[in-house]
This record gives C-alpha cells, structure tokens and sequence, in this order.
C-alpha cells in the first residue's frame, strides 16, 4: 500500500531541527558521521533529521541528545519540544485536500511568523478578503474544483485570518491600485471587499499602502505577489513568490535581501491612504466609503 505523503514540517519541527545540529557542534563538537555512528545510523540520517526532512523520532532524538551528553532539565526540555513538533499542524487533517505541497510549506512559516509583509499587483491577498471575494477568487483559479473543495479553501483563508489576529502578527501590505479594480465575484461582492477595506483604514485595525496608477516606477513593478515573513530567532526571514502555476519559496540570504530591499523602495513609493476613494473610478468613489 502506498505511503500517504508526509505533512509540511512545522516551524517547531525546524527549530528544533536547528537546535539538535547546534547541540551536535557546539556542544558535543562531533560530525554528522560521528554522531551517527554512536547511535548506530547513517550520516545522511542525521543530516535528515537536522534539515526537518524526516518524521520525528522520539527515540532516536533521545538517543542522539543522551549521546551529544545532553541531561537533567536540557534533555527533558529538549524532549518536550520534540513531542510538541511532532504534532502535525493545525490545517494538516482537515484542510491538506486544497493544499499543494508548496502551500503547506509557506502556510507552515505563516503560521508561525511574527511580521508579514505583502505585495499585491492583481487582487486583494487572502489575509485580506471577505468570504465571498475568496469562493469567487478561488473558483476562477481553480474552474475544476468541486464545491466542496471551493467551501474548504473560504474556511481556510478565513481561519489564516483569525489566526493571525490571535497571535498578533504585524500584517504590512502594499497593493497596487491595480487590486482593487477587478470584479471578483459580481459588483456586489467586489463592492462590499471595497468596504471591508475601508473599514480596516477607517479603524486603523491593518497597516495597507496603495501604489497609485499613475505612480513612477518602482522597485517591484512587474513582480508577481511576494511574501516576507519574519518567523523564528532560529530560523532565517523567507519571501514567497506566488507565480501562475509555481511557487518559489526561499530562506537565502542574498536573495531575501534583495526582496526586502525592493519591498521597502516599493513603500517608501507608497501611499498611506485614509480611504481608497482617490484609488478608484470617480463614478465609483462612493462604493467603498464606510456609511
């Protein structure tokens, strides 16, 4: 029988990765090969394990911390972290139907992250839609997707967004005025979007910059949607770039700091609007005021 496949490591299941090749070097000062033969494996198992590419092992990380001569308080510290990361996350059971692998991978970081910054040139980002915005949204991306499957995907944007709330992630986006005029869904429901974001101005409950139209070039013209997410002391900022059809998820230095770079030329060029009126047609500059 075939093997479902393995869920996206958490970012407990990374950090902790991190922390057993940390207590490998500093610590116990062996190599990847030293270490598995203590415990009777192979290198490339440990280096598994230390790159979150495996399933947790209690044991085996029990055996390796015993063996790095890790005890008392550390080991069993060390030990509870290892049951917890192995918890699979909160959308692995119910949500993974409407997940590609890369999306597990990215939500995992999300999930996790303590700043998010956005970058959105053709349509509101999920943390920022309404229900409706979202079915529409996903059924025009997605035209053989079952009912059931477009229901899911609305459930599970709208609990990335509770999510994020609770935990108190800084959220930081900047959409092109080109976002807000497409009609997702009908009139009806890119007008009550419009609101939904007014209403987030007019409460000041998100931090949203507008690229105007008739704006200069910047530094992220013609990029597609990107991410930045700060996660983890242990674990490095990652951007994503959301392409038709692919997903680019990346953690190297250079390059993230190249993305950050030009996402803060891109908001230095930004507007911080009081309402969005300015930003859409002037017969419809009244759609999107707060009543």
């Amino acid at each position: 029988m075939a093997q479902a496949p393995r869920a996206s490591p958490t970012i407990a299941h990374r950090v902790l990765a991190r922390r057993l090749q940390r207590v490998r070097v500093e610590q116990a000062r062996l190599s990847p090969a030293q270490a598995a033969q203590l415990v009777g494996t192979t290198h490339m198992t440990i280096r598994r394990i230390e790159s979150a590419a495996t399933s947790i092992n209690t044991v085996q990380i029990e055996q390796l911390l015993q063996a790095y001569g890790v005890r008392g308080d550390a080991l069993r510290t060390l030990l509870e972290q290892a049951r917890q990361a192995a918890e699979p996350g909160w959308w692995h059971h119910r949500y993974r139907p409407v997940m590609s692998a890369a999306y597990q991978h990215w939500i995992a970081l999300e999930s996790a992250a303590s700043a998010i910054r956005l970058w959105a040139p053709g349509h509101v980002p999920g943390l920022l839609q309404i229900p409706a915005y979202t079915a529409a949204l996903h059924r025009a991306l997605h035209p053989e997707a079952p009912p059931a499957h477009i229901d899911l995907a609305v459930e599970l944007v709208h609990e990335r967004q509770q999510r994020q709330r609770q935990r108190g992630a800084r959220l930081w986006t900047v959409l092109s005025a080109a976002a807000l005029h497409p009609v997702i869904g009908g009139p009806g429901v890119r007008r009550a979007q419009l609101q939904a974001l007014e209403a987030g101005l007019a409460e000041q409950r998100t931090a949203l910059q507008v690229m105007p139209l008739d704006s200069a070039p910047y530094p992220l013209l013609g990029a597609p949607p990107v991410r930045h997410l700060r996660v983890d002391a242990d674990i490095p900022d990652h951007v994503v770039e959301h392409r038709p059809f692919a997903t680019t998820i990346t953690d190297d230095e250079a390059t993230v700091a190249r993305w950050r770079q030009a996402l803060n030329g891109t908001a230095a060029a930004a507007t911080w609007p009081t309402t969005l009126t300015p930003h859409l047609p002037p017969e419809e500059g009244a759609v999107a005021r707060v009543p």
